[in-house]
């Protein structure tokens, strides 16, 4: 589901980036939009890896207010073989979500 297409590691983490192509089915539970139904394209998800914590970036086809849907985090969840949660809202964006662990 996920292919390395770069890897780095120094001092401080690891930084892996992936290229993807699966749908994420949001829940319709987000509080920002209506999310029921929809079906986002996931095709990119970076990961900074500082041990402890982790931030997440996700690149997608949707819009922002994917933000809070809870079918949303757990597809990118299962994909990572971890679980994950949104930044804040201002960290969100069009084709992009923020997340972290």
């Amino acid at each position: 589901m996920l292919t390395v297409k770069h890897f780095d590691y120094n001092d401080d983490g690891n930084f892996v980036e992936y290229t993807c192509n699966f749908i994420a089915e949001c829940d319709g539970s987000s509080i920002w939009g209506d999310t029921r139904d929809r079906r986002v394209t996931v095709t990119e998800i970076a990961v900074n890896d500082f041990g402890e914590y982790k931030s997440v970036e996700v690149t997608h086809d949707s819009t922002w207010d994917v933000y809070t849907d809870n079918g949303f985090a757990a597809a990118i969840s299962r994909a990572l073989g971890y679980k994950v949660r949104f930044t804040e809202q201002g960290m969100q964006g069009d084709y992009y979500a923020s997340m972290e662990c």
